[in-house]
């Protein structure tokens, strides 16, 4: 048996359906949009919750809710219960099957090592070997006869005494970041009311598919590239990690955030907003710690939330993905300057600004799969998550989220994006690294830190 098989006590395996009778049989059919990460993999959290109960008392007191309130969530968001398919009647399409009965993979294990220390060091934010973190994620279930792919596994890991770490894992096809936290919101609110506590639910979910234009008939498009996009997306989401990595969180206080944009705007006379300067700040470590070659080319990419963008703008509660890219690159030397982040703010904010100013945020999305295909080879940091997710406020009635991760970026080599736990106004963000280059992270983080406190 491996060390990781013998941390890992499964306690039961079950399915979780919405209630039986209360959603017909649907069929939701992907966009352009979500045909664009159909090969892209899952995104996996993971949410470290304090509770100090047996395990016992967990089963018998605090299952239940946690089980009854997430059919009562997966009533409202039934795609995720459903099945990714090939669509019987088209060629070419691809959707979202749901029938009475679906229902979503939940795992309950308890964890068998150190108990209070190991839930303290998992939940930290020091550099920790991500292998010790892979057993609390959930794999979604092999594919069914049919060929369908599920959408959503969940798994509740039990530390007696301590804590419990809840994993989610979401196909990227299924719905973006904005849309799976709008599910954990549903879920957390159904089951804070069911432990007795007063709290509202959120807006439902906008399931309307056909709210999304597709005037150049990018799914046609998207659907004929599928061997190159889907190469190219599963390039993104798939890479091996590589064996020595750690996983590791940095935060920007509120303070450093006001000190960085005060910098930038004295060398830049442009005035930045908080994500732009986490963004630089975040880069510039990450290419002095890798120590590029001065002349090298380094490449920022990150998705842009666009419900608000398109025309007629959807509903910020429309569940799919809905995102654009914005991509920078510059030479490494500027980024190691003196004026590095000023650099790399000018250059984030400029992309950023470039994607408001177009009447359509998808006007160039044809060119998408080639030019993330030409990419990979340069090893671009890309972004997962968003402060905007408030996935701190993600409360079941035991309190908020001692730590949040996003293990996926194992994969994808992206840096993971937060709202500070404990700081209004700042930002974590979070890393997968060879143990190496983590460790000479941290010291350029660090040292910048104190140069920027000493502006």
């Amino acid at each position: 048996m491996s060390p990781q098989a013998e941390e890992i006590r499964v306690i039961e395996r079950c399915q979780v359906s919405p209630p039986p009778g209360t959603v017909a049989e649907s069929i939701l059919p992907l966009t352009f949009l979500d045909l664009f990460w159909l090969n892209a993999g899952v995104v996996e959290r993971v949410f470290f919750y304090s509770l100090p109960h047996s395990t016992s008392y967990f089963i018998d007191s605090v299952l239940p809710n946690l089980k009854s309130s997430l059919s009562v969530a997966l009533q409202q968001f039934y795609p995720l219960a459903g099945k990714l398919r090939r669509s019987p009647d088209r060629d070419d399409g691809y959707e979202l099957h749901y029938v009475d009965g679906d229902a979503v993979a939940f795992t309950v294990a308890e964890h068998g090592g150190g108990g209070g220390d190991d839930f303290d060091d998992l939940s930290g934010s020091h550099a920790r070997d991500v292998k010790r973190v892979v057993p609390l994620i959930p794999q979604l279930p092999r594919p069914d006869g049919d060929g369908g792919k599920r959408l959503l596994a969940l798994q509740v890991t039990v530390f007696p005494n301590r804590g419990v770490a809840l994993g989610v894992t979401v196909h990227h096809a299924a719905c973006d970041g904005s849309s799976s936290m709008q599910f954990m919101s549903w879920w957390t609110a159904a089951c804070a009311r069911a432990g007795g506590l007063e709290v509202a639910p959120p807006p439902l979910p906008v399931l309307d598919r056909s709210l999304v234009k597709d005037p150049q008939d990018l799914y046609s498009f998207y659907y004929n590239r599928i061997g190159a996009g889907g190469e190219v997306m599963e390039t993104m989401g798939k890479k091996a990690a590589a064996l020595d990595t750690a996983i590791g969180t940095f935060t920007l206080g509120a303070e450093h955030i006001t000190r960085l944009k005060e910098m930038v705007s004295s060398r830049t006379k442009v005035r930045c907003s908080t994500i732009v300067v986490t963004f630089a700040f975040a880069w510039v470590c990450l290419v002095k710690a890798r120590a590029y070659d001065g002349d090298r080319l380094a490449i920022m990419g990150f998705a842009a939330e666009c419900r608000e963008k398109v025309r007629p703008p959807l509903p910020a509660s429309y569940f799919g993905n809905c995102l654009s890219g914005c991509l920078v690159d510059l030479a490494a030397g500027e980024l190691t300057g003196e004026d590095g982040v000023a650099a790399a703010a000018r250059a984030i904010g400029k992309a950023i600004e470039e994607l408001k100013k177009k009447g359509d945020p998808f006007e160039d999305a044809a060119h998408w799969p080639e030019k993330y295909k030409n990419l990979m080879s340069q090893q671009p940091l890309s972004v997962a998550g968003s402060p905007r997710f408030r996935v701190y406020d993600m409360d079941f009635g035991w309190g908020r989220p001692k730590k949040v991760e996003i293990p996926s970026i194992r994969y994808t080599g992206a840096m993971s994006v937060a709202e500070s736990r404990e700081e209004e106004g700042g930002v974590e963000i979070g890393f997968v690294l060879p143990k190496h280059e983590m460790e000479e992270f941290k010291k350029q983080f660090t040292d910048g830190l104190i140069k920027l406190l000493q502006y």
